[in-house]
């Protein structure tokens, strides 16, 4: 396990928050006129590259002391088929066994749910790999949960279900590192055997031409915000287009959005969606960001009616914290902006559309799968 070494505990406010990552150098202004070149590249000493997670097998699972075994899983357990052995490849068709535990896998803000193959409620079987795109330091986690009842394909609300166990890990990524063992459970209970590799990139500049572009999902004066798919990896993105004829002919536009990227580009926060990559060519700009598959927190209400106390404390005390890393960080010296204005404007409300005048909403605030403000 050289190389490797498991999440330390974190401080409260910080329960799911990655390990610090080295600053970036800011990103100079524009020069005089309206510069063609607005997003300066990466330095070459970050790491980048492609980190990939083999999740095996789960062992030793028990229910949380106090919780009782949902009473359908209990009859899909008793209608279910014996278990069969499976072997070590990965399962060309995926059998869904729902009511077997489940993994999400976390890496940067990008999330895969894998259902089980096979197994039982205390051993499950996985057998999937899944790729993340590696731009700065970053914990992996690895959570095991049980459903408390079927739910349909469409619906990515996790519900009531239940915590069993949670891993936090931290890679090493200094040159080709690789990993195969059973890691115990950070939080909870049971062991997860995975394997992982990182394989340092070639700093091959991006293009638009590295994604698959999916569908648009907000529009806006300057561009849209697609959903896309990068080819190597397959991880799902939202990539921000902004045209810089319409950029340039307004003024001060240009600070916004450079300011944007930079902040972005620092902030390291459970709370905030993060950038991935920026990239430009003559005529558009280019942000990526991880793509939030929870929903807007707008969704939730308008599904639950209200939320009851405790769960609106939840959501306002996650708020709060990314306003106070926000405002208790030293980005003012990246930007020459009005810096409260721009963290509600740009960082902390809804990042996919291109707002003006946001505030704090239900609307422009974003959950990630598991129930989180991102």
């Amino acid at each position: 396990m050289s190389g490797w070494k498991l999440g330390k505990k974190k401080e409260p406010k910080d329960s799911r928050s990655a390990t610090p990552i080295q600053s970036r150098p800011t990103t100079p202004g524009p020069k005089n006129g309206a510069s063609q070149d607005v997003i300066m590249n990466p330095p070459p000493n970050l790491r980048h590259g492609v980190l990939a997670v083999r999740i095996y097998a789960g062992r030793g699972f028990n229910l949380p002391t106090g919780v009782d075994l949902p009473a359908a899983i209990s009859r899909a357990m008793a209608s279910a088929p014996p278990p069969q052995a499976r072997g070590t490849r990965d399962s060309m068709q995926r059998k869904r066994m729902w009511w077997l535990p489940y993994v999400v896998v976390e890496f940067d803000k990008n999330e895969v749910l894998v259902d089980a193959l096979g197994g039982e409620l205390a051993n499950p079987s996985w057998m999937y790999k899944a790729h993340f795109d590696v731009s700065r330091q970053s914990n992996l986690s690895l959570s095991a949960y049980l459903r408390t009842a079927p739910s349909s394909g469409s619906d990515n609300d996790m519900g009531n279900d239940i915590l069993l166990g949670r891993l936090d890990v931290t890679p090493m990524l200094e040159g080709v590192q690789s990993v195969d063992s059973w890691f115990r459970a950070t939080t909870g209970t049971g062991e997860f055997h995975m394997q992982v590799q990182f394989r340092p990139s070639k700093n091959e500049p991006l293009t638009i031409e590295s994604f698959d572009l999916l569908k648009v999902i907000g529009k806006g004066s300057f561009g849209k915000v697609m959903q896309v798919r990068k080819h190597d990896t397959s991880r799902i993105y939202a990539l921000k287009t902004i045209r810089k004829a319409h950029i340039a002919s307004r003024p001060g536009e240009i600070t916004h959005i450079l300011a944007e990227r930079t902040v972005l580009a620092l902030v390291n926060n459970p709370f905030i969606v993060p950038l991935k990559f920026s990239f430009q060519n003559q005529e558009k700009l280019y942000l990526v960001m991880s793509f939030v598959n929870g929903g807007e927190l707008f969704y939730h209400l308008q599904r639950e009616g209200r939320f009851d106390i405790n769960r609106s404390r939840f959501y306002a005390a996650e708020l709060l914290l990314a306003l106070e890393h926000l405002h208790g960080g030293s980005y003012s010296k990246h930007v020459n902006s009005d810096i409260p204005t721009m963290f509600t404007r740009l960082v902390v409300t809804h990042p996919y559309p291109f707002p003006s005048n946001s505030d704090l909403k239900p609307e422009n605030i974003l959950l990630d799968y598991t129930g989180h403000i991102a």
